[in-house]
């Protein structure tokens, strides 16, 4: 009895790996580049309601909002704040910047393409590509909850530049939620 490698025909038995380990914690390329593609859709449809948004206050600039301001009692249908609409177009500009066009582009095809045109199996550091996507949804959450905090979200326009951006903007009657979300909730 020869004791060795087990001849190249041999089938090798590989577990179905569970939901949580295939999608979640997954080092495929292939699975991270999907997950990085809806992400981005998904932060597309977040950026593209700030984008119509910003589109209502141009079409009835000085107004209330025809539809909104009988749907909504609260300041939501009035006319915007010009303060608050540099904040919708801030974020507006930074999540489609930061969270759909470079995830899409470098995430998303990169991932699922790159390996497979230079015939590699996979990426070279699977468990860091792994780790790049999921840093993104806490920095997300945290550029999201800028729109509920006391002060509101940054309001310096689509670039940042460090002129404006070093401004200190007075915090008005434009936040929908004077106090932020805590004082929100507990109001009931």
């Amino acid at each position: 009895m020869s004791v060795g490698h087990p001849p190249e025909t041999a089938i090798h038995e590989h577990p179905e790996l569970g939901f949580v380990r295939k999608y979640i914690f997954s080092t495929d390329h292939k699975i991270i580049g999907i997950q990085f593609l809806f992400s981005g859709l998904i932060f597309f449809l977040i950026g593209g309601t700030l984008a119509l948004m910003v589109r209502i206050q141009i079409a009835w600039p000085n107004n209330n909002i025809p539809i909104l301001s009988k749907l909504f009692p609260v300041s939501w249908g009035q006319r915007m704040d010009p303060a608050f609409y540099n904040m919708l177009f801030s974020m507006h500009a930074t999540i489609m910047i930061f969270f759909v066009i470079i995830p899409i582009l470098a995430g998303a095809f990169g991932n699922f393409t790159i390996p497979l045109m230079i015939g590699a199996k996979d990426m070279a550091f699977p468990k860091l590509n792994m780790m790049s996507y999921w840093f993104m949804w806490p920095a997300f959450l945290v550029i999201l909850a800028g729109l509920f905090a006391d002060g509101g979200a940054p309001a310096a326009g689509w670039t940042s530049y460090p002129t404006l951006a070093s401004l200190t903007m007075p915090a008005g009657d434009w936040n929908p939620w004077p106090g932020g979300i805590v004082r929100l909730a507990m109001r009931g």
